[in-house]
């Protein structure tokens, strides 16, 4: 059920990709335009004829149609069903990477951003300059490269805060799992009281506690067996890095 449900968001948001290259496309040739990219509709560059919903579908409009107009049979740039796959593709892969959530929506938000306005920027800086052999690679190589700057400096963010929030967890359960085995410890009889080695796992992470007993009488031959020192150490490893956390505590003998 879970890999259908996502097999079922990657196609959505391959389909999200693809009407956003689509809206790239519109925006691109109509903005230096000053034309609206709202309200007004979409209409074939050559015969100004409007198009319908059918003729906007993408990627399959421009199979179906076999790359000509409809209604004047002027062939349509490949630049269109192009940045339709290539946009689908590159929703697809922040899907994959970031997963289905806030994330996913900031690194959106910023490439489309960024998209718009490189685009823009190249096709405003001549007149026609969108027919020009080349710009529009030139466009997609820039938009791919500022993508990936933007996906990668959110990856390592993301990355860094999880790590964080793991280290921090970590940390705090072996905080309680060093009180939970002093206390222990300390609720023992004095005589039976000795060193002992235990594992546990909590959060999918492993640790290994070690509590060492040792009497004030055996480092101090002078001094009677009236108190025993409790070493608790734990340890736990965190991406191949290894961690220790250590509290002592004293148990005197009931007299």
């Amino acid at each position: 059920m879970i890999n259908f449900l996502n097999i079922f968001l990657g196609v959505c948001i391959f389909i999200i990709g693809s009407l956003f290259g689509s809206f790239f496309s519109l925006a691109l040739y109509r903005i230096p335009k000053h034309e609206d990219i709202i309200l007004k509709n979409s209409y074939c560059p050559n015969c100004k004829h409007k198009l319908n919903f059918f003729d906007l579908i993408p990627i399959l409009s421009f199979c179906i149609r076999r790359g000509k107009c409809k209604y004047c049979g002027e062939k349509i740039s490949l630049r269109y069903p192009l940045i339709e796959i290539f946009n689908a593709c590159i929703f697809l892969l922040m899907y994959c990477i970031l997963g289905y959530n806030l994330n996913l929506l900031i690194a959106v938000t910023l490439y489309v951003i960024l998209f718009l306005v490189l685009g823009i920027f190249f096709v405003s800086k001549k007149n026609n300059l969108i027919q020009k052999k080349g710009v529009f690679i030139t466009e997609l190589v820039v938009a791919m490269i500022f993508f990936v700057i933007v996906l990668t400096s959110m990856y390592v963010v993301i990355r860094n805060n999880t790590n964080r929030t793991k280290i921090v967890l970590a940390r705090s359960n072996a905080l309680n799992l060093a009180i939970k085995n002093v206390e222990l410890s300390k609720l023992t009889d004095y005589d039976a009281l000795s060193s002992f080695s235990s594992d546990e796992v909590l959060d999918n992470i492993n640790y290994h506690i070690d509590v060492e007993v040792l009497k004030l009488a055996d480092e101090d031959k002078t001094k009677q067996d009236i108190v025993k020192k409790i070493e608790t150490k734990v340890t736990y490893s965190i991406d191949g890095k290894e961690y220790e956390f250590k509290l002592n505590a004293v148990k005197g003998r009931e007299l």
